[in-house]
């Protein structure tokens, strides 16, 4: 009997600055930890400081706070097996990191494009993804 393949949950997100991007994702984050599910972010640049401000804001539970800030923000490797995967940075950079991930069993992967980068291909990145994580919250498309 052969297995069958699962199918890996896609979705994309497209932000305007590194605050709006923490905004969209602090969400699903949290509801990913309360399900006590893997998380791994992969990041082109380093959004430590701007994360641990907005964390700082919020009234998330503490141990759920210190989670999210341990989950690689400055650009650590820190991929886990059957994670949740956060793929943020430029084009080029979701696309390689894609590539590297796809023998990793993710469970879901989430790319998170820059908006001023890709603003004007927004259509065709969208053909690719089953639905689009933003401020409220997964939507399909």
């Amino acid at each position: 009997m052969v297995a069958e393949d699962k199918k890996i949950k896609k979705a994309c997100s497209f932000y305007v600055s590194d605050f709006h991007l923490e905004m969209i994702l602090l969400p699903y984050i949290n509801e990913k930890i309360d399900k006590n599910e893997n998380i791994s972010i992969l990041t082109e640049k380093n959004l430590k400081n701007t994360i641990e401000v907005l964390i700082s804001k919020t009234n998330l539970k503490e141990e759920n706070k210190e989670r999210i800030l341990s989950l690689g923000w400055n650009g650590e490797k820190n991929l886990k097996e059957k994670s949740n995967i956060i793929i943020i940075g430029t084009e080029k950079y979701i696309k390689e990191k894609n590539e590297e991930i796809k023998n990793t069993n993710p469970s879901s992967i989430i790319d998170c494009y820059d908006f001023e980068e890709v603003k004007d291909k927004m259509n065709n990145i969208i053909n690719e993804y089953e639905m689009s994580l933003n401020t409220s919250g997964n939507n399909k498309f």
